[in-house]
């Protein structure tokens, strides 16, 4: 598996600090730092774009895609210069996690969307309708439709090649869409939910998600 870092966004509600240098509150590493460690031994591909470089002259080991048009395209762009018939896994550039979760997820199964049960939502969530074996049947941003629709949140792992090549024709095609959206949910292979349970997965979009965490970390 290789993994794919989606990192290329201005970070405009965090005064356009990089998101991937953003350092946990529990042990000071960034979050470039949480993923070589929870995906240690697969190769790294790390799509920059605002302010790129404070991250490849930090961390020069890592295999970098550059999106030029970071400013005026959404993620799915991003992806769609990275992407290849290799499975992989993809995440967002703003998460805390740890290796207990991706160990999960290695055993979950080939094609998954990392989903949790949230009841406050900002207005840009992606939502999973899921049928009862817990296929995906849709991806939706806004307001869930069902209080059982969980939140996809940001992390997917994709291993077979037919998918990844709709994915990536999907993207290169909507370019103005969350990934999530471009999934190729019609296809013949399923993508399932796996339910984050109790594992870390903390998301840093605001100086009050980062306040909340170290307000966490100070009270032990």
């Amino acid at each position: 598996m290789r993994v794919i870092v989606l990192a290329a966004g201005q970070g405009y509600q965090l005064d356009g600090f990089n998101k991937l240098l953003i350092n946990d509150p529990r042990d000071g590493s960034t979050v470039i730092d949480k993923y070589i460690r929870a995906f240690e031994g697969m190769p790294i591909t790390v799509v920059v774009g605002y302010r790129a470089i404070n991250v490849m002259s930090r961390y020069r080991h890592l295999d970098y895609v550059f999106n030029p048009n970071w400013a005026v395209s959404n993620n799915s762009y991003s992806l769609s210069l990275a992407v290849s018939e290799d499975p992989c896994y993809v995440i967002s550039g703003d998460l805390f996690l740890e290796p207990e979760l991706i160990e999960m997820l290695e055993k979950a199964g080939p094609n998954l969307v990392l989903t949790a049960k949230k009841e406050n939502r900002p207005p840009n969530t992606l939502n999973c309708s899921l049928d009862e074996i817990n296929r995906i049947l849709e991806v939706y941003p806004g307001k869930p439709k069902s209080l059982s629709d969980p939140e996809a949140v940001g992390l997917y792992k994709i291993s077979d090649p037919e998918l990844l090549i709709a994915w990536k024709r999907n993207c290169v095609e909507y370019t103005n869409l969350f990934i999530g959206q471009n999934l190729p949910l019609d296809a013949a292979t399923p993508i399932y939910s796996v339910d984050l349970g109790s594992h870390r997965l903390d998301e840093v979009n605001t100086p009050l998600d980062y306040i909340r965490l170290l307000q966490e970390h100070r009270r032990g």
